[in-house]
């Protein structure tokens, strides 16, 4: 069952859906009701994933495990508004694990974010819904990779996940301060480097 669900494309972050119900209507056990929630947060979930490692094998494994989990222990799982940041985090937690046990070097500090090829297109691109030429994603790619791992990470979660910056610093396990000097310096590095970016991305989000 869930293989086949996992091979579907859910709606992306942006096409909005009422994630409270969702979740409320999994919690109370359909099987309609858990596919419905695999097929809306899949494909984020998988792009944030991907970030991390690109051994696809065990980025799936993590998937199943993160769905499973919450298909068998979902008459436990509280109700609760911040949906995303949960599962985001969960994510984030099994990937580490996966990680940490097949490599003993694996540590918080060196749990990289990975940048994308020049050819790949960027989650920031496309939850702003900007139209960027082959040669604008190119550079955005590029300078991003500038950016430090956690720096690059907060971004994404912010402009992808369309967190706020109080749930990434649950994610991160840092402080709201923390959160919000990640992304100034971020983009303030991406503002030196490329001026417009910021008018076209909306920087009222940094607000959130």
């Amino acid at each position: 069952m869930l293989k086949s669900d996992l091979n579907r494309s859910p709606q992306p972050a942006w096409e909005k859906t009422d994630e409270t119900l969702l979740w409320q209507q999994f919690r109370e056990g359909p099987q309609e009701a858990f596919q419905a929630l695999v097929q809306h947060f899949y494909r984020e979930l998988h792009f944030y994933g991907g970030r991390f490692t690109r051994d696809s094998d065990l980025l799936n494994d993590c998937l199943q495990d993160l769905f499973l989990d919450l298909w068998t222990y979902r008459a436990k799982i509280v109700q609760t508004p911040y949906i995303r940041p949960y599962l985001y985090k969960s994510l984030r937690r099994k990937i580490y694990r996966e990680m940490l046990r097949h490599s003993s070097i694996v540590n918080e500090d060196g749990f990289t974010f990975d940048d994308l090829s020049s050819e790949e297109i960027t989650a920031e691109q496309v939850l702003i819904h900007t139209e960027l030429s082959e040669y604008q994603t190119s550079r955005l790619n590029a300078l991003l990779a500038q950016l430090s791992d956690r720096q690059r990470e907060a971004i994404h979660l912010k402009f992808y996940g369309e967190l706020s910056n109080d749930e990434i610093a649950d994610i991160l396990a840092v402080n709201k301060q923390s959160v919000a000097n990640l992304l100034y310096r971020g983009l303030s590095r991406l503002r030196e480097s490329w001026p417009s970016l910021l008018t076209m991305i909306g920087c009222w989000l940094l607000d959130r």
